[in-house]
């Protein structure tokens, strides 16, 4: 809760910042392609604005989570130094901060979808949970890697900025992914955000379950679980030297 506090209520305007920055760029990218390039409705004919937002509020969940994380260990360096405190959660906290305000925007996401564009609460809303859940397993092994690294190498917090920026692009986020192909379309299966961003249209829009593409769930879930080892071993490994570099 401090986290959050600190993360949202601190400015002056407090937490309407929080949905203030998404909103304007969720509009952004909104007009950008329903005007600019004539994107009104995808080729599954599903309104282009949910099937955007959608995938987009999940999004910024990993981009912030990941960027916030790669700092966490120097924001929380004071505990460090002066109590004893379990500081494999100190990157995991950015997590769980960052899901209160995940858990709003999809409230609201979800009365927009049914007020506005006519969307039934269906039972494949469910799987929500599971993706949240899934998100969840895959950041703690990148914030763990990277809050890790970036005490030794601080040049890791500019690395996790740029692959947040050209990883927005490189996953089908803003264009579908029927629009790729050959090898391209191999490149994006191989990001696992994307089996978050098209797991969430999934399950409000296109009323998939997740079990039904069993390649892409081995491969996630191998990818994530070997992150996540990866994570907690290269930070038990080098936490033991965080004193001397804070």
């Amino acid at each position: 809760m401090r986290d959050f506090e600190s993360r949202y209520l601190s400015s002056y305007l407090g937490l309407p910042w929080a949905f203030i920055q998404p909103a304007l760029y969720i509009f952004i990218i909104w007009f950008a392609f329903t005007f600019g390039l004539r994107a009104g409705h995808t080729a599954s004919g599903l309104p282009y604005a949910p099937w955007l937002i959608l995938a987009i509020i999940p999004w910024m969940f990993i981009s912030q989570t990941m960027i916030a994380s790669s700092n966490s260990i120097f924001e929380y360096s004071y505990i460090i130094k002066k109590t004893k405190f379990p500081i494999t959660l100190i990157p995991i906290i950015k997590i769980f901060s960052g899901i209160i305000v995940h858990f709003i925007l999809m409230v609201v996401i979800t009365i927009i979808l049914i007020l506005f564009y006519n969307i039934k609460p269906s039972v494949y809303w469910l799987q929500f949970f599971y993706y949240l859940f899934a998100n969840i397993v895959l950041l703690s092994g990148i914030s763990l890697l990277v809050a890790s690294i970036n005490v030794f190498i601080q040049d890791m917090a500019h690395i996790v900025n740029i692959l947040v920026s050209l990883l927005f692009w490189a996953t089908p986020i803003v264009y579908p992914y029927s629009m790729l192909s050959g090898k391209l379309r191999y490149i994006a299966l191989l990001n696992p955000f994307f089996y978050i961003t098209e797991g969430y249209r999934y399950t409000f829009l296109e009323h998939i379950w997740f079990y039904k593409y069993t390649e892409m769930n081995i491969y996630f879930w191998t990818f994530t679980l070997l992150i996540l080892f990866l994570g907690t071993f290269t930070f038990h490994k080098l936490k033991q030297n965080f004193i001397d570099y804070l």
